[in-house]
Parts: structure tokens; C-alpha cells; sequence
């Protein structure tokens, strides 16, 4: 379970200090970004691997610190489902993120964020 935590946190810290170095191995080759809306934009809104990055390293998104909260973690086997919550000085998250164990490595390959306004 530790080593989901970690990767959890990496993958949040990799977003808040636009870390795209840590973004690249700690998200999965099929990693996917879904969510609803974006900024103003109404919408289904599923972003890859490359494309999270590139939001990522031209500041489209993050570059704030959060505080993380894991609220909980569903492990299936190499599959782990986490609850989470994250909060900036602008923004609260609830996000589920999807992590997969592969050759004892966790990695994220899933984050659905509902975002709001503070």
C-alpha cells in the first residue's frame, strides 16, 4: 500500500512543481486524464499521456502546491482505485486516481479530477 501512496503523491507533487521529468515515470504509457469541463469549457475532456504532460510543462496546468489527502485506497490485486482529495490557495480537487502494479512498480494510470473554484 506504501508504494501506491507514493506514487500517488508523486504524480500530485509532479503537477504542483510542473515536474515533467517525474510526470513521465510515474504515469503509465496509457495514462488518462478525464474530466468534466475545462476551465470555462462545458465537456467531457480526456487528455493522454503526452497531452497531460505538455499542460503540465507549459503551466496550463499546475504550478501550486496542494495538500493531499488520501481518503481511501481499494487494492485488487494490481489494480488500486484511491479517493483523493487536494487543495490549493485556488482550487479543491476530489479525484479518483487509478494506479497498476506492474513488475513491482506502481504507476498512475487514471486520474478523474472534479475541480471547483474556492
Amino acid at each position: 500500500m506504501e508504494q501506491i501512496k507514493t506514487a500517488i503523491e508523486a504524480f500530485v507533487i509532479g503537477g504542483d512543481k510542473n515536474d515533467v521529468t517525474l510526470l513521465e515515470n510515474i504515469l503509465h504509457t496509457n495514462f488518462q486524464n478525464i474530466q468534466d469541463g475545462y476551465f470555462a469549457e462545458k465537456g467531457i475532456y480526456v487528455f493522454s499521456k503526452s497531452e497531460y504532460i505538455e499542460l503540465v510543462g507549459n503551466k496550463t496546468f499546475g504550478g501550486s502546491p496542494r495538500t493531499i489527502h488520501i481518503v481511501s485506497i481499494e487494492k485488487m490485486d494490481n489494480i488500486a482505485i484511491a479517493k483523493v482529495e487536494l487543495e490549493s490557495q485556488y482550487l479543491k480537487f476530489s479525484s479518483t486516481i487509478i494506479c497498476v502494479g506492474i513488475d513491482n512498480k506502481w504507476q498512475v494510470i487514471s486520474n478523474i479530477p472534479k475541480v471547483e473554484t474556492k
